[in-house]
């Protein structure tokens, strides 16, 4: 994508205002909650247009959402959150491995009794054993697993018999039912069991995996296809499609044109642009989800050069929250999404029972953030339009994944947005392979996030609690602050959700002040499908959580639905 040196044109709010409210009625009769389809819905092959390639299926390794939407067709959890996304307790929750449990009277053990129909796609029974291993897997520091923090409090897994996993806690949380329930993927011991921990990225398994879930593997072409097919043995039912295919096509721009073409059945993420385009045609509909989420503009913490280091411009309060003032964070999320976004408010969701949107932000004020840089010594001696202090130039790039035409667009006004006040932004764009391994070795200046967040508030932690160099888990920026820390852990531990919120609110606060990221937006989801195709939406954490009760009628298919 070109550089932008003027915001774009844009198609007036009211027009795709009115568009989004016909698109969410017509879709509203296709998309709600529906019980499993007759016997003659079983059958037909599902295409998804996926612009971004997976980097593993390994269960302790899975980071990316689109990993994560193929992952979990394919492995399975203990028990499954309920739609009302309650996270305290175990109120709401359903049976999936597990088909029971049973608290202690101290509330520091359960036990799960696990389904004894429940099988590995290679035939063998699904054990407590499983359930061990996979604990012992996530919380072993060799792995470096995403969510071993979510984990912090199980102390060991005991086994009683094949059925029965016993979890101890070394103590009580609002929440140690959603962790070890909802967060835990499930993997095979016998397949993994000899497997070198510090290198399962490189472990075949990762590339070509055996689950419990309702679809089995068959195949990853590499930038071509990952493909799943329905496991007819399924312990809570067979799958109603025969096959779910993901294309992995490299240039989104083209994602949208299949499916309206007739060619993928799915493609999740609408722009306006694109809202107009399905709008006026027959075959495919807009359809809209929910989906926590927030995008921002994060600034590492560290020196790209020596992570030891505090980073050279970004370790200065001052001229992170010159940047945020700098951006009009209105109008960058107009000319990008217009109507299909709301305003940031902080690094959190709005779906989130602890979403605050009333929170003291920085405002944008421009004449007020080239005070704060001149006060600050950034001045432009040499004339040259950039700023300088002791010799370094006021200079940084925004890493931004080639797969996201959104976020391009989003840096480049940035960079537009910040040269006026002697602001030298670069847009560093790579592919998706390339950036997770530059955020995760704090190779970047700045970047462009986007987070699907848990449906948790404690998913704060992961990405802003302070975090060693070497097991960052979320936490790209490697941002750190004491008095967040002690707010974000006593919301975690609270068991008054009134005192727990407060806490939050501090915490998110305390973010806010620090000007850790600027806060941009949080997205209105809406996919482009196919008519023919029969949606299941029963919660609001993901959008394929009950994939294996989607369906396309007899009378829909087309040939490339025969097996």
């Amino acid at each position: 994508m070109p550089r932008m040196s003027r915001m774009a044109t844009n198609p007036s709010s009211m027009r795709i205002g009115t568009l989004l409210s016909v698109l969410a009625l017509a879709a509203a009769c296709t998309s709600t909650e529906r019980g499993a389809a007759p016997a003659g819905d079983i059958g037909g092959t599902l295409l998804i247009a996926l612009p971004v390639e997976p980097s593993t299926l390994m269960p302790p390794l899975i980071f990316l959402a689109h990993e994560k939407e193929i992952a979990d067709q394919i492995f399975d959890y203990l028990a499954e959150m309920g739609p009302d996304l309650n996270t305290l307790g175990d109120a709401g929750f359903t049976p999936r491995l597990a088909e029971s449990w049973q608290w202690s009277s101290d509330s520091l053990s359960i036990a799960f009794r696990l389904n004894p129909r429940a099988r590995w796609h290679d035939g063998r029974a699904v054990t407590a054993n499983d359930i061990r291993f996979t604990v012992d897997l996530i919380k072993d520091p060799i792995v470096g697993a995403r969510g071993a923090s979510a984990l912090a409090d199980v102390d060991s897994v005991s086994v009683p018999d094949s059925l029965t996993a016993v979890v101890w806690f070394g103590r009580r949380s609002p929440e140690q039912f959603y962790n070890i329930a909802n967060n835990v993927m499930v993997a095979p011991e016998h397949l993994l069991r000899g497997a070198d921990r510090a290198k399962l990225d490189a472990h075949p398994f990762a590339r070509n995996p055996t689950g419990s879930g309702p679809f089995r593997f068959v195949r990853w072409d590499a930038r071509s296809v990952v493909e799943v097919a329905a496991d007819t043995g399924f312990y809570l039912g067979r799958p109603l499609l025969d096959r779910v295919i993901w294309v992995l096509n490299p240039d989104p721009s083209a994602a949208l044109v299949n499916v309206l073409a007739g060619e993928v059945d799915l493609f999740e993420i609408i722009t306006p642009d694109g809202m107009s385009r399905v709008a006026a045609q027959n075959l495919v509909r807009a359809v809209p989800y929910a989906n926590p989420n927030y995008g921002y503009l994060g600034f590492n913490f560290r020196d790209p050069k020596n992570p030891e280091r505090p980073h050279p411009l970004f370790r200065d309060r001052e001229v992170r929250r010159a940047v945020a003032m700098a951006t009009d964070r209105r109008v960058l999320m107009k000319n990008v999404y217009d109507s299909l976004a709301y305003l940031g408010a902080g690094p959190f969701s709005r779906m989130i029972a602890t979403a605050d949107t009333g929170l003291a932000m920085l405002p944008y004020d421009s004449a007020g953030a080239d005070r704060l840089l001149d006060s600050s010594g950034w001045r432009d001696t040499d004339g040259n339009g950039v700023r300088e202090k002791g010799g370094r130039p006021l200079r940084f790039g925004i890493l931004v994944p080639s797969s996201s035409l959104a976020r391009r667009r989003y840096a480049e006004l940035i960079q537009a947005q910040l040269k006026p006040h002697g602001v030298q932004v670069d847009v560093d764009v790579a592919d998706m392979s390339v950036v997770i391994g530059r955020m995760y070795s704090s190779q970047f200046d700045a970047l462009l996030n986007s987070w699907l967040t848990e449906p948790s508030p404690s998913g704060v932690r992961d990405s802003w609690h302070t975090m060693p160099l070497a097991s960052r888990a979320s936490n790209l920026q490697l941002y750190g602050n004491a008095a967040v820390d002690a707010a974000i852990d006593s919301a975690m531990i609270e068991p008054d959700p009134v005192r727990s919120r407060a806490h939050y609110r501090n915490a998110y606060q305390g973010i806010l002040d620090d000007a850790a990221g600027v806060w941009l937006y949080e997205n209105r989801y809406f996919m482009a499908l196919n008519s023919r195709v029969q949606p299941v939406f029963r919660g609001a954490d993901s959008w394929w959580r009950h994939l294996r009760l989607w369906s396309i009628p007899a009378a829909n298919r087309l040939p490339r639905d025969a097996r």
